[in-house]
């Protein structure tokens, strides 16, 4: 089982509840060694097992470090590594463009397809992509996010199609506003208007996420793959 970007927030939410479910997992991180031993004890106290490995799934060498050290067979991928850089389409520059898509959009497809010869050697296998509401609504200020986002759901969709008939799944999960770290730091100003936003007049919790990701990987979904399921709240209704 391998997570992408789960040190913190969401990805650690979904490492913490794979855990739970009996799963060993290997997750990735970027640059936050301290948080990532924090989810590695977290696990251990849990009575399971995660291991923290140092990757930027934007720079294809470190993804064939991680991948050469991975364990076989791998039954599962949750992609969900993904960097904000905003701006105006105007004043964007070709280089954050470039690190939003290539962490978001190039990574999942590196990791996956470096995953996939497994699951179609063991005839059985999921992905879950997590994806966000600028892919599917359009964000300003978040072409290169959005546009990421956007591509993550066409490529689970497409994926779906190709490995459906070798007992491997794919799904993109959506949420809306999640209590993390990113939202926390939000002026008070704009915290109420997002709530406001939200149908049932609240942020989700990240381990709401993570329970849909967790059935998702269970034998019950398994005739579930192709599927954008939101956890926002009503604000995609």
């Amino acid at each position: 089982m391998v997570v992408s970007g789960g040190s913190r927030g969401i990805g650690r939410a979904i490492v913490l509840a794979l855990v739970q479910a009996g799963y060993e997992v290997d997750f990735l991180y970027r640059q936050n060694q301290n948080a990532a031993q924090e989810v590695e004890i977290q696990a251990r106290e849990l009575g399971g097992s995660a291991r923290g490995f140092r990757c930027d799934v934007s720079v294809r060498e470190d993804v064939e470090s991680f991948l050469a050290q991975l364990a076989e067979p791998v039954y599962a991928v949750v992609n969900n590594a993904a960097i904000i850089a905003d701006g105006t389409l105007l004043l964007m520059d070709e280089e954050r463009w470039r690190r939003v898509v290539d962490t978001a959009l190039t990574g999942a497809y590196r990791l996956t397809r470096g995953c996939l010869r497994s699951m179609l050697h063991s005839g059985r296998g999921r992905v879950v992509n997590i994806g966000s509401l600028s892919g599917l609504l359009g964000q300003h200020g978040q072409t290169n996010y959005s546009a990421a986002k956007g591509g993550l759901v066409a490529f689970t969709k497409a994926l779906a199609r190709e490995v459906g008939r070798y007992g491997i799944t794919a799904n993109c999960v959506v949420p809306g506003w999640i209590e993390t770290d990113l939202t926390a730091g939000l002026p008070e100003s704009r915290k109420k208007r997002a709530r406001e936003s939200v149908p049932m007049g609240r942020f989700g919790k990240p381990e709401e996420v993570a329970s849909v990701v967790r059935f998702l990987l269970s034998p019950q979904a398994g005739y579930i793959t192709g599927a954008v399921i939101r956890v926002d709240g009503g604000v995609g209704a």
